[in-house]
């Protein structure tokens, strides 16, 4: 007699699938930091220029592509789970996931002296994402924290939120200050959105068993 082990539920394996393709995401992105070195200063060049390079290409819209991917998983994992959320968090995770489509879309401008209407159009996509994905969360805490079945978790999905917007709002800065290292503050706002996807991912894990 053989013996039929329970299948985890589709929620859940939606969001290991997506925590997934974001791991994936993360040595992709480290691998181009490594192997293109020498071309791209992960201290000074956006995360965008290595899209610029001849082996670059590639994997930086794989990696875009999946992050998107896995975006989307998150998403349908969420519905199935019964998540609660309000129009303003589908709102902005729409426009996130937009503003990954557009940087993957557009290519951005090949130095910071040479200005182009793609390359405008990559930098207002990199905004949008960079900065929708932290009020997406403390939209999504807010929600949680009034629902008694979610509420345990707001708490962790606040802080997220606040680490991903504090991030977020360095790389803007540097923007403007040259002195900041923008590179550098680009790739930990980029690492602190994944932290809070994952995050979000896990605490929709929790309430799908």
């Amino acid at each position: 007699m053989t013996t039929t082990l329970p299948r985890p539920p589709r929620a859940a394996l939606l969001v290991w699938t997506a925590i997934g393709l974001w791991g994936v995401v993360q040595l992709l992105i480290g691998g181009l930091a490594v192997g293109l070195a020498q071309r791209v200063d992960p201290w000074r060049d956006p995360v965008s220029d290595y899209a610029l390079q001849r082996w670059g290409r590639v994997p930086f819209t794989v990696a875009i592509v999946l992050l998107l991917a896995g975006g989307i998983a998150l998403a349908v994992a969420a519905r199935l789970a019964g998540l609660p959320r309000s129009r303003g968090v589908n709102v902005l995770f729409v426009l996130w996931a937009a503003g990954l489509l557009v940087v993957v879309l557009f290519r951005e401008n090949a130095s910071a002296t040479e200005i182009t209407v793609h390359g405008e159009i990559h930098r207002f996509g990199g905004a949008v994402l960079f900065g929708c994905l932290p009020f997406a969360c403390r939209a999504l805490a807010r929600a949680l924290r009034a629902d008694p079945r979610w509420s345990a978790h707001a708490g962790r999905l606040r802080w997220c939120a606040g680490l991903a917007l504090a991030t977020a709002a360095a790389f803007g800065l540097a923007q403007f200050v040259p002195e900041l290292p923008e590179g550098l503050l680009e790739r930990l706002a980029l690492t602190v959105e994944v932290g809070a996807l994952m995050t979000t991912a896990l605490v929709v894990r929790a309430g799908a068993r």
